[in-house]
């Protein structure tokens, strides 16, 4: 693995570092190329993490937590970072970061009474398009016709409920209303808002730069952001009442935020023990061409799968075991894979920040990519919900084919 000349004065050895970084990431998806990628680019942000861990006064102790559809970020900016998608990133200390680009996106899940026909939802939408829709005064950007972003029309194909509704509708969705600005106190990315790009500290190590908030700062932002989450959560029920008649809410659920001003999910659904009642299920949604699910979460990962994993040595050898044991995750989708390439056979450094990623091809040559954005892809299949229970994370417990898809 090639490498540039890192070294920052008053440093230990940046490879070192590096390496210790890895082995706070704990990944056990479906080891394919997309899951590698993942691996081969989150240490890179855990040890900026860590980096700023230690210039701030906190024990260096950021991890993070694959969930069985672990794969890339399209962003960019996120992706150059050292940021990869599908897991629980944690860290102690009173400050955020702002490099993940939490967004408050979700899905929301409700029961119909029937499906509705295809072209009188299409009629509403196009209402509700021109109309336009506010919440709490804000005008709301539709967003379902956009990038991976859509409403499943699901019919009911087994339950373990016997009165299970005969439809349900899972619409993914986040909007773009509050990144560059909002009226709850200012825009939720770093990189499109000046003015809270002003306000963040730049912490300067040997893999690139992290832009933290730090004490008030911090809280302050991430007050703001759970307003805007909050508001996604709205956003999305009242694009629903506008498209549906008689609908219920089954569950309205994040899976791109914050739980914790330094507790961030990627791509993946989590919960506390508490919140395991009978009724909480949570969608996972693969293709359009294969069954949508409603999976009971299961508290995990148990200290036997961990050891199973391989988890616990490394999680108990850096005083991790409680952000591994109880990770309390689901995946929310099948993520990204790409079936032109075979292995990622390792990283190119070129500066801070300037990093390439050698993947062999099936057809045996290599390439060297900066990030994934515009490589062919398609969606993971089963192997996702078969991973997940071999993990044990949670169980379907209602299987739903995909009528039509809304765009």
């Amino acid at each position: 693995m090639a490498r540039a000349n890192r070294k920052v004065a008053g440093m230990s050895d940046p490879d070192a570092l590096l390496e210790r970084a890895r082995e706070h990431c704990f990944l056990a998806g479906v080891g394919d190329v997309g899951e590698q990628l993942c691996a081969a680019n989150m240490p890179y942000g855990i040890a900026k993490i860590h980096e700023a861990q230690r210039q701030l006064g906190h024990p260096a102790d950021a991890t993070f937590v694959g969930a069985p559809d672990a794969t890339v970020t399209r962003n960019v900016k996120r992706w150059t970072q050292g940021f990869g998608y599908g897991g629980r990133i944690r860290w102690s200390g009173d400050f955020a970061v702002l490099d993940i680009k939490s967004n408050g996106c979700g899905m929301l899940v409700g029961t119909l009474p029937e499906v509705p026909e295809r072209e009188e939802l299409m009629e509403r939408a196009r209402t509700l398009v021109e109309d336009g829709l506010e919440v709490e005064g804000i005008p709301i950007e539709y967003d379902l016709d956009h990038g991976n972003h859509f409403l499943d029309v699901c019919e009911t194909t087994s339950s373990e409920e016997e009165d299970a509704p005969p439809a349900y509708f899972v619409m993914h969705s986040s909007g773009h209303e509050h990144r560059d600005s909002s009226p709850f106190g200012c825009g939720i990315y770093y990189d499109a808002d000046e003015s809270l790009a002003a306000r963040a500290r730049i912490i300067e190590t040997p893999w690139g730069t992290l832009s933290v908030l730090e004490g008030d700062d911090a809280r302050w932002w991430y007050d703001v952001y759970m307003r805007v989450q909050r508001w996604n959560h709205a956003r999305r029920a009242a694009i629903a009442d506008a498209l549906f008649d008689g609908w219920g809410e089954v569950i309205n659920a994040t899976h791109q935020g914050l739980t914790e001003m330094n507790a961030a999910h990627l791509g993946c659904y989590v919960f506390e023990d508490e919140e395991l009642t009978d009724e909480l299920v949570f969608p996972l949604t693969i293709s359009a061409d294969l069954p949508v699910y409603l999976v009971k979460p299961r508290a995990n990962l148990s200290e036997d799968i961990a050891e199973r994993a391989g988890f616990l040595e490394r999680a108990e050898k850096h005083g991790v075991k409680d952000r591994v044991l109880g990770a309390n995750l689901l995946p929310h989708g099948g993520g990204y894979r790409y079936p032109h390439f075979a292995e990622v056979e390792g990283v190119v450094e070129g500066g801070p920040d300037e990093r390439r990623f050698r993947i062999r091809r099936t057809d045996g040559e290599v390439d060297e990519l900066e990030h994934p954005r515009g490589q062919p892809y398609v969606y993971r299949g089963d192997e996702v919900l078969e991973r997940m229970r071999a993990l044990e994370l949670g169980e379907p417990v209602v299987e739903t084919s995909v009528r039509y898809v809304l765009r």
